[in-house]
């Protein structure tokens, strides 16, 4: 079976580097990021985060909050076994405290490394 997008021309396309050089994706892998003190199992695919769901809590100023980003990292691995249990293999949404005390949806979403990257539903 052939694929039916064979025929159609690239117009544009926006790769994960281009994120980062754009400062719209963080590398969770960088070395600037230092160690992150987990303190439960945290799903190792994980790689990028928007800048727009660091900025909300988990990074003041140039400095990451590295105890609330270890606290997301934890709460959304959670939400990505519970999808995967349930068949999920491209977006796991988990309901997220964030550090302000409100509750919302965050995505890990399979980027086009095969890793994951964490966003906020309207990062997507």
């Amino acid at each position: 079976m052939t694929d039916p997008y064979d025929d159609f021309e690239v117009v544009y396309t926006y790769t994960i580097k281009d994120m980062l050089e754009d400062g719209m994706l963080f590398d969770l892998h960088s070395p600037n990021v230092g160690s992150i003190p987990i303190y439960a199992p945290v799903f190792s695919g994980i790689r990028y985060i928007t800048s727009a769901l660091l900025d909300s809590g988990y990074i003041d100023g140039d400095k990451l909050n590295l105890p609330n980003l270890a606290d997301l990292l934890v709460q959304v691995s959670k939400g990505i076994k519970k999808g995967m249990a349930q068949g999920e293999d491209r977006l796991f949404e988990s309901m997220v405290e964030f550090p302000d005390g409100h509750r919302e949806k965050v995505w890990a979403v399979v980027n086009e490394e095969g890793t994951l990257t964490l966003m906020l539903p309207s990062d997507y």
